[in-house]
């Protein structure tokens, strides 16, 4: 049984749940759900399946799954008993692809996943930043969704741009902090929509709410007001939306998203990727 979310706190399609986690999988889960969380997104880094088990042990000190494609598809295994344990919940397959190697990784890890997402850096603007390039916010993310878009088609999946806004809204809270104003910048600019939307199809296309974004933009009024005027440009243009913590660790305090993303003026109907979600899920228990 697959249960739609009526709020927006009852919804995490963005947590980390595979080789970092601190604690068994069904007492982490069971602890989002005991909060009411029930409309989950347990995911991973794809990247984390190739490394080897040294590296991997090296890196996080604990080796959960095997670094290779078949310690993935044991994590999906874990994932697909919980659906059958927690019958209160809805509970979904996700993979995050490294955004500058997102082709890396094998048809074959892709296929058993329920959505599929690439994790985004729009700071392309920025000379000091390792993968600078000349591309424009609106450019960087065309690129980025069309790449996505590429590998997630053939295989009827839904694309999630993770965390897109996540290095603008830092730069802009970075100027507030130093006593400029933010609300004299943009998140995007309507020449980067103009430009996404001319090259972009919105077809099984999400951008993602991450809790990183919306919560480090609360304090600044100018700067959330950008990232709402931002978030309805998308929606106009046809872009839906998803809504995710990405926590990698259970965390101390749970968060609410109500009220921001309220703020930004959106609601439970504009995060549009359940629908796509609960479609397909139905189609296969039938």
């Amino acid at each position: 049984m697959t249960l739609a979310p009526s709020f927006p706190k009852q919804i995490d399609l963005h947590l980390h749940a595979g080789q970092e986690r601190d604690q068994p999988i069904d007492q982490l889960v069971g602890s989002f759900i005991e909060r009411g969380i029930t409309f989950l997104g347990l995911l991973d880094h794809s990247e984390l399946y190739s490394m080897g088990d040294k590296a991997l042990r090296a890196k996080f000190g604990q080796l959960v799954y095997h670094s290779t494609p078949g310690g993935l598809m044991d994590f999906y295994q874990d994932i697909e008993d919980l659906c059958l344990e927690y019958q209160e919940a809805s509970i979904f397959k996700g993979l995050e692809l490294p955004e500058w190697e997102i082709f890396s990784v094998e048809t074959g890890l892709l296929e058993r996943a329920d959505f599929l997402g690439c994790h985004m850096n729009t700071s392309c603007h920025d000379p000091g930043y390792r993968h600078y390039t000349k591309a424009t916010c609106g450019e960087h993310l065309a690129t980025r969704a069309n790449q996505l878009l590429r590998l997630c088609r053939p295989l009827d999946k839904p694309a999630v741009l993770f965390h897109p806004f996540h290095r603008r809204i830092q730069e802009m809270r970075s100027l507030a902090e130093g006593g400029g104003d933010p609300g004299q910048e943009q998140v995007l600019t309507e020449e980067d929509l103009d430009f996404f939307f001319e090259n972009t199809s919105t077809e099984h296309l999400y951008v993602e709410l991450n809790f990183g974004d919306i919560f480090s933009a609360s304090p600044y009024p100018g700067i959330l007001d950008s990232l709402g005027s931002t978030c309805r440009m998308l929606r106009e243009g046809g872009i839906g939306f998803s809504l995710g913590s990405d926590y990698h660790r259970t965390p101390r305090e749970f968060r609410d998203p109500d009220e921001i993303v309220a703020a930004l003026g959106l609601g439970i109907g504009d995060i549009s990727i359940i629908d796509e979600l609960l479609s397909k899920s139905r189609r296969a228990q039938s």
